[in-house]
């Protein structure tokens, strides 16, 4: 709700497969991908305390290296004053 993420906070999104109906009805389809922040000041201090991983289904093998991690960080510089996170909370 504050934008503040103590250390511990991990964040997550699925990357899901879009299916299209033969009638142009569409749903979920299997997960592709899911792409993980998670919150360490020290452990990740030159991205600012945010560590970026991308783990393909069923794999638990990140597949950013140091480079692509490096690029993560520089889109989320633009949200430093949000945590580094694009997303916010909405009430419901």
């Amino acid at each position: 709700r504050s934008g503040v993420y103590d250390d511990g906070a991990i964040i997550a999104e699925e990357m899901l497969e879009f299916l299209v109906g033969d009638k142009g009805n569409g749903g979920e389809g299997r997960r592709v991908l899911t792409a993980v922040m998670v919150k360490d000041s020290r452990r990740y201090a030159a991205t600012g305390g945010w560590g970026f991983g991308n783990f393909d289904e069923g794999s638990r093998v990140n597949t950013l290296d140091t480079k692509a991690q490096q690029g993560c960080y520089q889109c989320h510089t633009s949200r430093k004053d949000s945590g580094y996170v694009f997303t916010r909370y909405v009430e419901r």
